[in-house]
Formats: structure tokens, sequence, C-alpha cells
């Protein structure tokens, strides 16, 4: 089957490049001009330099093409202006939409994120898919709220048969390519002592890459699932604390962690972002207020949909998943 894939450089976008490959699938990667494409070149995909926020250039990707997975956005939570996340995600799905449906796609599969139900995602029941899309605007949620936009219009395509549509919403991804979330966790127990922020003990809605990219196949290729939305998140509770703890037992160090009061840190990571800022770093520092507000909220979603209709299953545990991040940092000649 010809298949494309946008968010090819990414971490999940990277994942469903190889295990599409590994089926048997032809895939196209669309790529930036500046983005790096030296694990790309190494798959055997066929790489497509073009931009989803330049209509024209996304053509040569999606033609003759079967299946469009659409993996790519401004994943930078808090940092970055509104009209940059417009632009990418909202602006940037609208075209993939458009010239997907011009080429006559069968079907198109749209990478969300849990984060688009808002509130809905950190109470004490797990947030169903039919739980309204509660995104706020702020320049801490301006991903999210793109995200929810970028969904509603991906809805409406379907709805309008002009395209056939699936979603899949994801809770934390981790492993292998993560410069977030796994990479900040790492920094954060390999310090030589390991603080963690306030005393809260927040829910984790931690899934291995693999598995994420497993459940977008699955999605975009079954026969019931067209026009669905499906929640990808694990059936166990899981905490923050834990995958920390876990990533701490992969690198053979001490679990114990210090607490250090939220207040300091919000005054600490005020000073780098206003560091940052000054010297005008496109990617955000270690530490910001965004990921300090994300870590007070848990991520609570439901994914049990996925495993009855599309026969889902994670199979790599977050012991598991932790300790192959630490190997493939480590094959990397990653500190």
């Amino acid at each position: 089957m010809k298949t494309a894939v946008t968010g090819s450089t990414g971490l999940l976008g990277s994942h469903i490049v190889e295990l599409l490959l590994a089926q048997g699938h032809e895939v196209r990667a669309l790529a930036r001009r500046t983005s790096d494409i030296s694990h790309l070149k190494t798959t055997g995909a066929e790489i497509i330099i073009g931009d989803i926020e330049d209509y024209d250039s996304l053509r040569p990707l999606v033609e003759g093409v079967e299946l469009v997975f659409h993996a790519a956005a401004k994943v930078m939570p808090g940092w970055g202006s509104w009209q940059q996340f417009e632009s990418c995600i909202v602006k940037g799905t609208e075209n993939m939409l458009n010239a997907s449906a011009e080429a006559k796609v069968a079907r198109f599969l749209h990478v969300s994120s849990g984060d688009v139900y808002g509130g809905g995602a950190t109470s004490e029941t797990r947030a169903t898919e039919t739980a309204p899309l509660n995104a706020e605007f702020h320049p801490y949620s301006y991903y999210c709220y793109a995200k929810m936009l970028a969904d509603k219009l991906v809805q409406e395509y379907h709805r309008e048969g002009n395209l056939q549509v699936t979603i899949i919403r994801c809770s934390g991804i981790f492993g292998p390519r993560d410069r977030l979330l796994t990479d900040r966790f790492y920094g954060l127990v390999n310090a030589p002592i390991v603080i963690w922020p306030g005393k809260s003990k927040p829910r984790a809605a931690l899934t291995y890459v693999t598995d994420v990219a497993e459940c977008a196949i699955l999605a975009a290729t079954s026969d019931r699932s067209a026009g669905q939305i499906y929640n990808v998140a694990r059936a166990e509770e899981q905490w923050f604390r834990e995958f920390a703890a876990a990533l701490a037992r992969a690198l053979g160090k001490s679990e114990r962690q210090w607490n250090i009061p939220m207040s300091l840190l919000y005054s600490v990571a005020f000073i780098m972002e206003k560091w940052a800022r000054l010297w005008r770093f496109k990617e955000p520092p270690f530490l910001t207020r965004a990921d300090l507000q994300e870590f007070e909220k848990s991520m609570y979603i439901d994914g049990s949909k996925a495993r009855s209709e599309l026969g889902w299953e994670p199979k790599v545990s977050i012991e598991e998943g932790t300790r192959l991040y630490v190997q493939w940092r480590r094959l990397q000649g990653k500190r």
C-alpha cells in the first residue's frame, strides 16, 4: 500500500515510517529543508522535501497515495506565539486535508492529543472519546487549543464527505527520539541530585512510541474506523514519579527524590525563559512555567475503545520502555 507520513523526523512520525516499511508498505516521508533527515535516510522511505504550511509542496507527497498519516505539529507547549501554533497545527492540517482530498486519498489518519479535552482529561474519571473538547486559549496551552481546532476541522471534512478520516488522541508518548518528555525526565533523574517539583503525585498516561505507532496503523487500516476517534492510552494507572523511578533504575541510579517547592521552581523557570528569549532561542529552555503547569495536572484518558474495536494492546511496559530508551541513548553516544 502507498502511504505518506508527515512529521516523519519527529518522535511518532519516524516510528510510523519504520513500522509501515517493516510491514511492507511504500512510504513517502515529508521533511522540511531545515530538518535533520539523517535517521530518515537510513529507513529507505522516499523523502519529499516540503512543509505542511506550504500547500504546493504537498502535492508530490500525496499524489497516488492511499493512506496519509498526519503527525506533524509544533509540539512545544508554552513556547512560541499563537500565530506559530495556528499556522502549523491548524492551517497546516487544513492544507493536508485539502491536498489529500484533491489527490483522492482513501483514508486520512490524524494524530491528535488527549490535551484537547482540557480539564476533562484531568479529573478522577477517565475521559472517553465522547468527552467535550475544552482546551483553553492561553499562552501555556496554545498547542492544546490549536489541536482542538484541527480536530474539529478533520471531523468536519468527514461529515461533509470530502475525505474518510480517523483520529487518534494520544496520551504522553515516550521513547527513543523524544526531545521533550523523555529527554527532560532523563535529565532530571541523571542529575547528581534528583529534585522533584512539589509534593504532588500527578497521574501520567504514558505509552511507548512503537505501541502508539502500531495503534495509528491499525486505526488507519481498519474497515470500521472511518469517522471514528480513538484514545491511545494504557489500561493501568501510571504516575510520573513511577516513570522517573523506572528511568533511574534503567540508569542504575538511586531512585531517591528531593522535593523542591513549586514556587521556587516557577521562579527558576521564569528566569530561564527570560534568558532564552533574551538570546532568542528557538527551542524552549530545559524548564518552563508551562512544563510545571503540565506537571501539576494529571492526564487520564480511556483507551478501551481502541482495544475493543481495533484489537490494539500495548506491548511495552514502562519498565521495558525506559530500559530501551536508555539503551538507545547509549548507542547514540549520548550521556
